[in-house]
């Protein structure tokens, strides 16, 4: 894969707040990475137009307040240029409602990945993502990465959820694609009827070949020739995924996991793919969104 490969324009939505400086800075590190253009987006809550003696605009100047875009647009700069002067930054503030905000400005703006973050700590921040994060993940018709991991170097390693179909193949091509020299596992979680009754060693015996059969040929299918096929590691195992997926994240070195989603129309928007969901809240570290291509044909 050459580096003309690599999108050429990413987005960082953004609320100006210490939840975001991670996203932030995984933001800079790919942008330098990919040498794309970053537009760094910000949504503004509409103002207060009205005051006990009428309009603001009825004030003289010197009793005015700021100007909040410019002022949130000097900030953006400020920290943006202090943090790395060598991406081509762009910057759009603008009041409205922020979901509706950053998916315009990123759409404007041809960005082919948008970047934010979520509070990795506070009280049910894996069950509850957010509203404006929650629209993100469930309306944008290019991949999303959500970043809650600090970012001291690149990826090396990501972990690709899938159930060998055509949106978690494109979920893997998406992946290598954007992250190319990191190394690669692919995920499979079963469940089988009856598991409990034909013992658990019987049934892993039994899907052990079966899933290295469906792995090797969902590769092929990808376009990996046989050599890197060869690289690629086999997570199949059986049980939960998301339980799976949050396990193996809490007890192995920070790594990216890849998840595509399921479907279109209003129950895509209102479920994004039940697994892909609860895949999504309970991995504690960096997430990579891809939507359904039925999505983005859609769109």
């Amino acid at each position: 894969m050459t580096e003309g490969t690599f999108p050429r324009r990413m987005a960082l939505a953004t609320d100006l707040s210490h939840r975001c400086d991670r996203a932030l800075d995984r933001a800079l590190l790919v942008a330098r990475a990919w040498q794309a253009e970053l537009t760094v987006i910000h949504a503004l809550a509409p103002p207060e137009t009205m005051t006990l003696f009428g309009s603001l605009r009825d004030l003289p100047s010197w009793r005015r307040p700021p100007d909040p875009v410019r002022k949130a647009r000097d900030r953006i700069y400020r920290d943006l240029v202090r943090e790395d002067p060598h991406v081509d930054i762009a910057v759009h503030v603008e009041t409205g409602s922020p979901a509706e905000v950053v998916l315009e400005a990123a759409r404007e703006s041809h960005a082919e990945l948008i970047v934010t973050g979520v509070a990795r700590d506070e009280l049910l921040a894996r069950m509850f993502l957010g509203d404006t994060v929650d629209q993100l993940i469930r309306k944008s018709p290019v991949p999303v990465l959500i970043v809650r991991d600090r970012a001291f170097e690149p990826y090396h390693t990501m972990l690709v959820a899938t159930d060998f179909s055509e949106s978690s193949r494109v979920a893997l091509e998406t992946a290598i694609r954007f992250f190319p020299d990191t190394g690669l596992s692919l995920f499979h979680a079963y469940d089988v009827p009856f598991a409990g009754y034909l013992g658990r060693a019987e049934v892993e015996k039994q899907f052990e070949g079966y899933g290295k059969d469906a792995a090797d040929k969902f590769l092929a299918e990808a376009g990996l020739t046989p050599d890197a096929a060869r690289k690629v590691s086999h997570m199949i195992e059986h049980g939960v995924p998301e339980a799976l997926l949050r396990d193996y994240a809490e007890n192995s070195r920070r790594h990216l996991t890849v998840v595509g989603t399921h479907g279109g129309g209003m129950v895509y928007e209102t479920l994004i793919g039940s697994t892909a969901r609860k895949i999504i809240d309970a991995v504690p570290g960096d997430v990579l969104l891809v939507p359904d291509p039925a999505k983005r044909k859609a769109d």
